[in-house]
């Protein structure tokens, strides 16, 4: 009997995905988690994998077209197999509404009347990437800079969560003097290019098993909120107009060789545009390699908690009554106080802090 292969809701923001290309052909064998086409959100680009195996028996869209989260796109099964009929989206009645969400969205950020927009889609629909056009089309006043779409994306999440997010943050200071001796021992052990980020991950991660009442992310529909299983950390990455931020999955799992070349890996993707995606609670924002000591962040729409990490610097401390100069570094917690209150909050920093001060790595 043919699968059908549906749209996964792989972008946490959208409700719909844009079709970049296919990357097997009708009447190619496809085995489980191969590869089967590109799709892109807002944010990145993304792989869409096989979750059967059999033969790629029919494409129902082609690239370039928007296809809602759910929709079928294709139909896997045995050679020669029939495909069963798909009944198409009812088309809608008003002119307007004819548009995707995210076009609809766009058009009114940016005070456009989607009448005055040319549709692309079937049937005339109005696609993100329509709306788009117009926007890098229309010029720029004297003095201004037009918007590139990444910034506009960025800017677009940004507004919604300090819109709809209450949020607060809370701070702490982290003697780094284990974590140094730890990094140093990481390398010579055969972690080369290990670095404090590594050991944040896995600190982040080892604090959201011990408070999974963090590990949690808020639901509008209900409401409701969702509990994560896995402690998985997200890692923000920044290129020179891309913000993207990277799923590292359950880093206290791995080796530490083996999450330096994961981490080496997701940054290498963001700088693509492609993104490794996935529910992660929290996200680990680094600015402490351009000198900064401490700033604090703002939560991801989709997301519970951001951990702004600061510069590592040299403080003069005393520990039982012993003057030491080392390594000192302010993290700083924001979060979605509808998910998480202060008391919480503070002791996932705790949690945090513990563990980079611990021997354990």
């Amino acid at each position: 009997m043919s699968r059908p292969v549906r749209m996964p809701p792989l972008g946490a923001t959208s409700d719909e995905l844009r079709i970049v290309q296919w990357l097997r052909d009708v009447g190619s064998t496809v085995e489980q988690g191969d590869i089967l086409l590109e799709v892109e959100t807002d944010k990145a680009t993304l792989e869409v994998e096989a979750a059967v195996s059999g033969t790629l028996l029919a494409v129902l869209h082609g690239p370039g077209e928007t296809v809602a989260v759910g929709e079928v796109l294709a139909f896997v099964g045995a050679p020669g197999e029939d495909v069963p009929a798909v009944e198409p989206p009812a088309p809608q009645q008003a002119a307007k509404t004819q548009a995707v969400p995210t076009a609809r969205r766009l058009a009114q950020e940016h005070g456009i009347d989607l009448a005055s927009v040319h549709g692309s889609g079937p049937g005339g629909r109005i696609e993100k990437q329509d709306v788009l056009a117009l926007i890098d089309a229309a010029p720029a006043a004297e003095g201004e800079v037009a918007l590139s779409r990444h910034r506009l994306a960025i800017a677009s999440r940004l507004a919604r969560s300090v819109q709809t997010i209450p949020q607060f943050s809370a701070a702490v200071d982290v003697d780094m003097h284990t974590a140094a001796a730890n990094l140093q021992r990481g390398r010579a052990d055969g972690a080369a290019g290990l670095t404090y980020t590594h050991l944040l991950l896995r600190a982040t991660a080892h604090a959201l098993r011990e408070h999974p009442e963090l590990n949690r992310l808020w639901v509008s529909e209900g409401p409701r909120l969702r509990q994560l299983e896995r402690a998985d950390v997200g890692l923000a990455v920044a290129g020179d107009e891309t913000l993207l931020v990277q799923t590292i999955a359950e880093p206290d799992h791995l080796e530490l060789s083996a999450l330096v070349e994961l981490t080496e890996r997701a940054e290498n993707m963001a700088r693509e545009g492609k993104l490794m995606d996935g529910p992660a609670a929290i996200t680990i924002s680094n600015l402490g390699m351009f000198g900064v000591r401490r700033f604090s962040a703002i939560v991801d729409p989709d997301q519970t908690a951001i951990l702004a990490v600061g510069a590592v610097t040299e403080r003069v401390s005393s520990a039982a009554g012993e003057v030491r100069i080392g390594p000192w570094v302010e993290l700083t917690l924001t979060v979605d106080h509808r998910v998480v209150d202060g008391v919480l909050a503070a002791r996932f920093l705790g949690a945090i802090k513990a563990r980079l001060e611990s021997d354990a790595v």
